[in-house]
């Protein structure tokens, strides 16, 4: 049977330095990221929250599948602030070496469902975003960041504006990363004030 590809978000979400440490450390991250994503998804609005979202941990990484009838605009904004806000929550219990830090990609374009499977060009541009030298840089440059957010060019052209659920280009820089053997562009922002440990999610979002 052919499976026909549809239009839908991917989140993928990745553990910063999870072997830094003995085999504990990345097994309590782990642990404390599938506990941030319960808390998240415990929060999602209603009409949003249906059974078609697909979640797959990979190891030191977490690729969420958002269905089409959550806007993407929604979720490259209020989806990531929920995270931050979680994620401040829960590091505000920890010390340096349990903090919980991440990256995340958001990319929406063709995924392919063959349940409980899942692939397609937003998946792997989402990875390649994600596993970026240039994401990682970010993060590296913003010690005080519980995490760093990227989002894929044909995302930022659709969401990016003054609305109340749209990506302030002002806090937003352009990078090309390398993407399986070619280029692609990405739009990188870092919030070094959205879920840090000595503050909780604010609304101000300091460009990178």
């Amino acid at each position: 049977m052919r499976t026909v590809p549809l239009a839908a978000t991917v989140v993928r979400i990745g553990i910063v330095a999870p072997s830094r440490g003995r085999t504990a450390r990345s097994v309590h991250l782990a642990v404390t990221l599938d506990a941030v994503l319960d808390e998240v998804f415990e929060r999602v609005p209603v009409p949003y929250r249906t059974p078609s979202w697909y979640r797959r941990p990979e190891g030191d990484n977490t690729t969420l599948v958002i269905p089409p009838a959550v806007p993407p605009r929604w979720v490259a904004t209020g989806l990531v602030e929920l995270v931050a806000e979680a994620l401040g929550r829960r590091n505000r219990h920890l010390n340096e070496f349990g903090r919980l830090r991440l990256r995340l990609a958001v990319a929406h374009g063709d995924v392919v469902l063959r349940p409980p499977y899942f692939g397609g060009a937003a998946v792997a541009l989402s990875s390649w975003l994600c596993d970026s030298d240039e994401l990682k840089a970010a993060m590296t440059a913003a010690p005080e960041a519980d995490q760093v957010l990227i989002v894929s060019d044909r995302l930022y052209d659709e969401v990016a504006g003054e609305g109340e659920h749209d990506l302030d280009p002002a806090v937003f820089r352009r990078v090309v990363v390398a993407a399986g053997g070619g280029r692609e562009i990405g739009w990188l922002h870092a919030r070094p004030d959205a879920g840090t440990r000595n503050s909780g999610a604010g609304d101000g979002l300091p460009p990178v």
